[in-house]
């Protein structure tokens, strides 16, 4: 029994594909607000037929619902006001994910990851073109996408662009190599918007990259692999040379931390301010934390006078450290857990000829992830619990040879 008659299931799987992966770069902070109602729809559909077990008798969908429910009674516990526990609705999208990767799993089929790469190339060629418009027509510094800002546009290129990179691996014609220009693409689009945070998932991509296409590609030979690690020593030193502006201070601000020495760029200083701040503030309610509407009071306490101007920011710039002072050690397992979810997802998911193509994604999300969040908010800010959820979702549900058997 499907969710929706099939003309309107395919309709809605389409507007799902299209919006999170080619129109996200342009739409900006709107798209999580469209793919919600969307989704919030097809879970009402997947009750009033009685189909809500099925769309979480999976893994993946029952550890995102878990955890939500977690989050839920922890916001509800730590509650000053009956609106603080509403603060879970930041994470709805875990709730909604079960219905929808059932919905776009009725849509799967050999050349499901091909056309997830298309439209993941498309997307990043939008998100390119409207950070030059913003330089070059605009005349801004740090240009922006029309919606979105330039780290959080940053952080969604790299995303989407390297899970495109993805489709070489399973598919193997002439033009296979042709999606590596989709990731240069996102970190070009970086560069020039200056973020200097999602620059620190690069090389970590680029590596698990290089080890995939070495495994999968070139079967592990060894001298495939001293020249991609001469490839990527030379690329790196060009990078290095190439890079102006916020960008290049990164390596001034290693080089201060190497040495143990004050670092003298601002914004660094700042997060470290907060970091510390939050650190005393986890210490203070270690097992479920101060709640998510608590986060930024139970932290300022312990700024100090000159830095107490930067508890206006509505969060830590650490997603380890947002979940350990909003729900304490129970806070970073649910984190630690939501992290996990595409890789636990791409493990258990059928043999067939997308795994590889699962396995690879999920780990590009997780990387992606995991290094952002060093320096900003990504789970619970909407458009990046957006992006994770429904990416995992399209590999986990979407990317299968065939749609799984009737419950």
């Amino acid at each position: 029994m499907r969710l929706l008659a099939p003309a309107a299931e395919r309709a809605v799987a389409i507007t799902l594909l299209v919006l999170v992966l080619a129109a996200s770069p342009l739409l900006g902070l709107i798209t999580p607000y469209l793919v919600a109602l969307i989704c919030i729809g097809v879970w009402l559909a997947t009750l009033l037929q009685g189909r809500l077990a099925a769309a979480y008798a999976d893994l993946p969908s029952r550890l995102l619902l878990g955890v939500f429910v977690v989050l839920g009674v922890l916001f509800a516990v730590t509650a000053d006001a009956p609106s603080d526990a509403l603060r879970v609705f930041n994470f709805i999208m875990l709730l909604l994910f079960g219905p929808v990767a059932l919905l776009l799993a009725q849509r799967a089929g050999p050349d499901s990851a091909q056309r997830v790469a298309a439209l993941a190339a498309i997307g990043v060629a939008l998100g390119l073109l409207s950070i030059l418009w913003d330089l070059l027509v605009n005349g801004e510094s740090r240009p922006r996408g029309f919606n979105i800002g330039p780290i959080v546009l940053s952080n969604a290129l790299l995303a989407i662009a390297f899970l495109a990179l993805g489709a070489a691996l399973v598919y193997r014609g002439r033009r296979s190599w042709l999606y590596a220009a989709v990731p240069l693409a996102a970190i070009l689009a970086t560069l020039l918007t200056g973020s200097r945070g999602p620059l620190l998932a690069v090389p970590p991509l680029l590596l698990l990259s290089l080890v995939w296409f070495w495994r999968a590609r070139f079967r592990g030979s060894p001298r495939i692999a001293l020249w991609a690690l001469g490839a990527l020593a030379v690329a790196a030193v060009l990078g290095f040379l190439l890079v102006q502006g916020r960008a290049a201070t990164m390596l001034t601000i290693l080089q201060q931390l190497a040495a143990g020495t004050a670092v003298v760029d601002e914004t660094t200083r700042i997060r470290f301010a907060l970091y510390e701040a939050g650190w005393q503030a986890f210490l203070q309610s270690p097992w479920i934390g101060h709640g998510w509407a608590n986060l930024m009071e139970a932290a300022t306490v312990h700024l100090r006078p000159e830095d107490v101007v930067f508890a206006r920011y509505p969060q830590l710039h650490n997603d380890f450290l947002n979940f350990a002072v909003a729900g304490g050690v129970v806070g970073v397992v649910c984190y630690l857990l939501i992290l996990a979810t595409p890789l636990v997802g791409a493990l258990v998911s059928p043999r067939d000829s997308l795994r590889t193509f699962r396995l690879y994604g999920a780990s590009v999300l997780v990387v992606t992830y995991f290094f952002a969040g060093l320096t900003d908010l990504m789970f619970g800010f909407e458009f990046h619990t957006m992006l994770f959820v429904m990416l995992t979702a399209i590999l986990l549900g979407y990317c299968r040879e065939r749609p799984p058997a009737p419950a």
